[in-house]
C-alpha cells in the first residue's frame, strides 16, 4: 500500500487501489484531523494513530487509508482541530490523480 504524507506533491493512484496518507499529530492535546474527501472519487476505508514513542502522551501519526473508487482528480482536505469547536491550528490538501 502506498503511503504519502506530503502535501506538496501529487499522489498517483489507480482505481481500487487503497492508500494511506500519514500526518504528524497528537490527539491527547485534544487536536485530531479531520478529513473531508471527495466521495466521487475516495472512500474512506480507516483511520487509526500509530504512535510515535511508548511514553503516554507522546506524539505519533494519524493514518487516513483511502480507496481510490473512480479516475480523476480528488481533493482531500485535512484540518487540525478539536472535534468539539474553534479554529483548525493547522491544514493540509492533498491533490490525488487516479487512473
Amino acid at each position: 500500500m502506498q503511503r504519502f504524507d506530503d502535501p506538496t506533491q501529487a499522489s498517483y493512484v489507480a482505481v481500487g487501489e487503497l492508500f494511506a496518507i500519514s500526518l504528524a499529530g497528537n490527539p491527547t492535546t485534544g487536536y485530531t484531523w479531520q478529513a473531508d474527501a471527495d466521495a466521487r472519487y475516495l472512500e474512506l476505508v480507516d483511520q487509526s494513530f500509530e504512535p510515535g514513542g511508548a511514553g503516554a502522551g507522546a506524539g505519533g501519526h494519524e493514518v487516513f487509508r483511502f480507496c481510490a473508487v473512480k479516475a480523476g482528480k480528488a481533493e482531500i482536505a485535512f484540518e487540525y482541530r478539536r472535534p468539539w469547536g474553534g479554529e483548525a491550528r493547522d491544514t493540509k490538501r492533498f491533490q490525488v490523480v487516479i487512473a
